[in-house]
Order: C-alpha cells, then structure tokens, then sequence
C-alpha cells in the first residue's frame, strides 16, 4: 500500500471526525484519533505491522455495547453518524490492502455529506470541498503511485472543476425534497434567545456576534427606531423570571383544535402599505420565528408551515435544525388588537403579591394620582429618564427582590431589567402587561437587506390598553442610542464595550471591518442563492426562463437539459485521440512500411530500415521500389542527423517532401493491386 495516501487519507478522516464534534460522543472521538496515531506511526516508522484482527475485533463489540448503552439517549440520526466513525475508525487500524482503502474513501464520502447536515454556512462548504480535494488526490496516490503529490492534486481538481457544472445543473432543476430524518433537538444543542428570562439573561447573549436572520426587502426596509422583531411574549412572572405562560401553551392549542385563526392584518387605506420580506433563519432548534409587528404569512409564496398565534407571535411546524427561508409580510402601524381579551386581561394582570413590595407600595401611590392607565404608563417611563437609571452589560447581581434592587438601589441593568420592572409595575397598577423578547435594530448590510445578529437581542413592553396592546420601550428612556444607532453606541455613551481582552480594540480597526463586511456579504449570498433555493425560488426562475409553465415546455426543456447532459459527459468521456509524440518523419516511414507490408505480405519485425527495403524489394513493382527507397533513406538521413545540423525549415521541407513521397507510393500500390 502507498503510505503517503493511508496518511492523506487518515489526515482527512481526522478532520472530518473534528468537524463532527456536535453529535458525536466523546469516547469514538478518542478512538477515532487513536487510530489516526496508529496510521501516524506506521507512516513515520514508529512501528512495523497494524494492531491484530483480534484486537480490532474485541474494540468493535466493546464500541457496539457502548453505542448501544448510549445510542437511546442521543437519537437515532447520531448514533447512527457515531456507528459509522466508529467503523472508520477501526478499518483504519487494518488499514493493508486496496480494498480497505476504497471502503474507508467511500466512507469519508459519507461523512462529508453527514457534516452539510449539522453545518451549511459558505465555510463549511469551502472545507468540505477542500477535504473532497485531498480525499481523490489520496485515491489518486493509490492507483498512480509514480505521480507526485502535487500532480495527483491538480488531477483531482480538474476532475471536480468538471463536475461541478454538472451538479449545479442538476441542483437548479431538480426538485427540492424536504429532509427525510427529524434532526435531535435536545436542550444542549438550542441557541440564540431562550424561552424564559431572568434579567441579565439577555445581557450574556449580547456578547455574542452569530448570526441570528437576514430579511430581505423587497423595497427599502423599516427606520431603525421601527426595526422590533417579536421573538416570544413572556407572560408568567414569579418574582424573578419570565417565561412562556403553559396556560397560554393550552389556550393555543385548544383555539387550534377548534379551527380558530388570528384574523387578517388590517388593510385599512389610512394604515401604510404593506411590505414583503424574506427571512433566512439561522439554525436554532427552536420552532419560534423573528417578525415585525405586525407580520403574516406571505399567502403569494410557498413557505414552509407556519402559524401566527394570537399573541402575535409566529413558529415555525418543526424545530429550525439548518438554514430556512420564510416569506413574510408586514403591515406597518397595524393596530395590535386583543381577539381573546377576558383571556388575556387575566393571564396578564397576575403577579406574586409577596415579592418585590417597596415597587408595589410605589406603582399604588402612582396610581393614585394619575388620570388613565396611558398616563400611569408614562409616569414609569419617567421615572426611568430622570433618576439616573444607567444602561450597562455588567449589572449588579439582584438574587433577592430583583425589581426593588433595581428601581431603587442599582438602577443599572440591560433591557430585560428595565422591561421586567416596568411589566411588575403596570400589573401592580391593574394594567395587563407582558414582557416581549427578540431583537431590535440590525445591521444594513446593503440599501433592502438587513443582518440581525445574537447581540442585537432585546426585551419590551406591551400593555393592553382599551383593547389594544401598545408597545413601550422603557430602555429607551436611558439610552436613546440603543434604538437609533445600535447596542455598540448605546455602550459607548455610558464608557462600556461589548469586546473583552485583547480583542478589545478589534471591532473598530478599519482592516477587520472592511474584511467583516466582505465576509458577510459573501454569506449573505451564499445563503441566499444556495441555502434560500426552494421550490418558491425555483418556480420563479423557470417562470422567468419559460414563460408560463406549461406541460408542452416543461418537457421540451427538460429533454434539453437531458441532451445536454448526454453531450456534456459525452465530450468529458468520450476517449479523444491524444497528440502523438512520434516525429513527423517516423510516423511518415511507418505508414509507408504498413503499406508495403500489406501488399508483399512481408512484416518488417525487428529489422532494420535499409534490410527491410532490401528483404521486400523483389515483390514490390519497379516505380513503388523506388519510392520506397526514397522514403527509406531521407528516413534514415532525419534519424542519424542532428537537429542542430539544419534548420526548421529545412526539416519542414524534408518531411513535406516525405508526405509527397508517401502519397505517391500508397497510388501506385493500389493501381498495381486493382490490376
């Protein structure tokens, strides 16, 4: 076996088996570097022979037993990707003949394609194909040993530059099936916002930069100050953390169950015009949506299934396991208003009567002296602007009485500490309010698309006044800037960053921006064009290339595409005449002996030119002897002359001469015969 491809080979698998690490268990990581050790040391002459079949055989059941122990708790798709790095894994071991090498090339073929399922971003891509790359040049290595490495890799390249005309052919055209396995979505694997909050919740998620959803615009997106997208509504508080109420989960459900829907967003001519949007939702495990308020499903496009509840929030049928797009549509300035009011008035007036009571004692002597419900609403707001409420990533821990220590002890803290007092507050006042979660703002990555990453997430208010659920930002009040122009300035005004250490500074460098925002251009592309493609996208651009959608084109364009197809592999396969590196004047002599040698029946062998000409001579007429004795010695004169002895264009005129010579023979040959 070739030792340089088993250590390509090997080097491959180990890559592949590190980009799995989400669904693969820690002790067949182990295995698989100890096999890669193993090939290392047999690569670097470390040792001789590879472990016995015994030993391999025993690690295989002892490997089974284990991943059936852990198999029923880590789902079927990943015990299933631990089964076949395991069985790399140890075919790696008795890595000896051709054989075991194709079955564990054909194998790492696999696991490339198990590693797009957990990741399908441009920079997975731009790996697996490296990984494709070195994985034939390995292959190349094994049946073309003479071939140098570099040679065996600019083969394999070649060779996937020519299919890859072929496969983005048939992914434009062929239709796209919805994944046949339910991905696992265990709690460990969830990301992004969370389905309960307790204040400073949102504060660790502001540190970091991942991609949350891109929308894209079909006109120029909402101002900034306009830019709410609803995640979650929290509407169950006991004391400290807001969650998902569960008697909301039931009330759902059972509206479901009865076939009752949210009604439409109201069209009114005095209201702005709506606005469709797309939206490419990153991966979180999670079946909750982003959208503005008021957004629903774009009726027009063929979207994913979806339901818009009645506390205005959308999710998505199944968990979103890989990058999808959503179609939407937003009514700007709708009025939001409650369908379910006895409900919601009762689910969001309730609060812990035995905690937080300094805030309680202060919302009733409030209320006590304004006017409405808005007015007391304003008051909180207030209260947050002018008394020195400050805006920071780094509260103050609050373990006991979280509301009392912010209203009036701390006072600093992160949206969700200025959302969840002024919820507690409004309740105490007889205000149904709820907390709502998602982001705001986003980044304009160009004049219709807007990036919302995971630092972007933020918390506010709703109260439901005279029907109406009325929206309040209270953080807002203390830091403006957080609105306008996004958490980075809203931190800078009060002297804090979003960066630690000696990354500090990285963030405003002009180099890293330039190359930040080329970056995510480039992924924003990506998952537009390849990720966003679906059966919406793909009727669009047949629609645009055919027309209307007929039977009769279809299957015109189809069968093109077919006999495309058929021509561009005929041209790619087909074996083509290669360029003969015989000189000019040997080959002219050779096709002279193939006649002579038909027509005397005399096979030159291993003679030489002159015996040849001499052996054949007596059977070939008077005229072909002589050409033939031309073309055997200006033959020999271009065979023993040196090519510096004359110049180009004299061996030019000699090999014309020769091709002269030859025509004339191969005609009097075939008069002689026909006579």
């Amino acid at each position: 076996m070739n030792h340089k491809a088993n250590m390509l080979l090997s080097t491959c698998f180990m890559v592949l088996t590190l980009s799995l690490l989400t669904p693969l268990l820690t002790w067949v990581i182990l295995l698989a570097i100890c096999a890669v050790i193993m090939q290392s040391a047999l690569y670097f002459r470390w040792q001789e022979y590879n472990p016995s079949s015994r030993t391999v055989n025993l690690l295989a059941v002892l490997s089974l037993i284990a991943l059936g122990w852990f198999g029923l708790s880590i789902g079927l798709l990943n015990s299933m990707i631990n089964l076949l790095v395991i069985a790399c894994s140890l075919k790696l071991m008795l890595l000896s003949k051709t054989k075991d090498f194709l079955q564990l090339f054909c194998s790492c073929i696999f696991l490339v394609g198990c590693g797009f399922i957990f990741a399908l971003g441009i920079e997975a891509w731009i790996g697996y194909v490296a990984v494709i790359v070195l994985l034939f040049t390995a292959l190349s290595l094994v049946y073309a040993p003479a071939r140098s490495f570099r040679g065996s890799m600019r083969k394999s390249s070649i060779i996937l530059l020519q299919a890859f005309p072929l496969a983005a052919l048939l992914f434009v055209v062929m239709p796209q099936f919805p994944p046949l396995w339910q991905m696992p979505t265990s709690k460990s694997n969830e990301t992004g916002l969370s389905d309960s909050v307790t204040p400073g919740d949102i504060a660790s998620l502001a540190r970091s930069s991942d991609l949350a959803f891109t929308a894209t615009f079909e006109q120029r997106p909402p101002l900034a100050e306009q830019r709410y997208w609803r995640a979650m509504t929290m509407e169950a508080f006991d004391g400290k953390t807001w969650t998902i109420s569960p008697r909301r989960k039931q009330a759902e459900a059972q509206l479901k169950t009865m076939g009752r829907r949210v009604a439409a967003p109201s069209t009114d001519a005095s209201l702005p015009p709506s606005e469709n949007y797309q939206l490419i939702v990153e991966p979180s495990n999670q079946r909750w949506l982003y959208s503005l308020d008021v957004s629903a499903e774009n009726t027009n496009l063929d979207n994913p299934e979806m339901r818009r509840q009645f506390n205005y929030a959308l999710r998505a049928a199944r968990p979103i396991v890989g990058k999808r797009a959503f179609y939407l549509t937003y009514y700007p300035e709708t009025p939001r208003v409650s369908e379910i009011y006895d409900f919601d008035y009762q689910l969001n007036i309730q609060y812990p009567m035995d905690s937080n009571v300094r805030t309680q004692a202060w919302v009733k002597q409030l209320k006590a002296n304004a006017h409405s419900e808005r007015s007391i609403a304003d008051d909180i707001l207030r209260h947050f602007k002018t008394n020195g409420f400050s805006y920071t990533l780094q509260p103050d821990a609050m373990p006991n009485s979280p509301i009392d220590t912010f209203m009036f002890e701390a006072k600093a803290g992160f949206c969700a500490h200025y959302a969840s007092a002024m919820v507690f507050a409004l309740r105490v006042a007889g205000i149904p309010a709820r907390m709502v979660t998602g982001y705001q703002g986003g980044e304009l990555l160009s004049d219709n698309v807007i990036q919302v990453r995971q630092y972007d997430a933020h918390a506010w208010v709703e109260a439901l006044i005279d029907g109406v659920w009325v929206s309040y930002d209270p953080t807002s009040m203390v830091a403006p800037s957080r609105i306008t122009f996004g958490l980075e300035q809203a931190l800078a005004d009060f002297n804090e960053t979003r960066s630690k250490g000696m990354f500090k500074n990285l963030n405003s460098a002009e180099l890293f921006l330039s190359i930040r925002g080329w970056f995510r251009q480039l992924d924003y592309q990506w998952s537009r064009l390849v990720l966003g493609f679906d059966n919406q996208t793909q009727t669009d651009l047949l629609k645009k290339l055919l027309g209307d959608l007929t039977s009769q084109k279809m299957t015109f364009f189809f069968l093109s595409l077919l006999g495309i197809v058929s021509i561009f592999l005929l041209v790619l396969f087909f074996p083509l005449r290669k360029k003969s590196t015989v000189p000019a004047h040997q080959h002219i002599y050779l096709n002279a002996v193939e006649l002579v040698s038909n027509f005397t029946k005399v096979a030159r062998e291993n003679k030489g030119s002159t015996a040849y000409f001499k052996q054949v001579k007596p059977f070939l007429p008077t005229n072909a002897a002589s050409l033939f004795n031309s073309l055997t010695q200006d033959f020999e004169h271009a065979l023993y002359q040196s090519a510096t002895d004359e110049s180009r264009d004299s061996r030019s005129q000699k090999e014309r001469a020769m091709k002269d010579t030859l025509v004339a023979l191969k005609k009097d040959l075939k008069q002689t015969k026909a006579i």
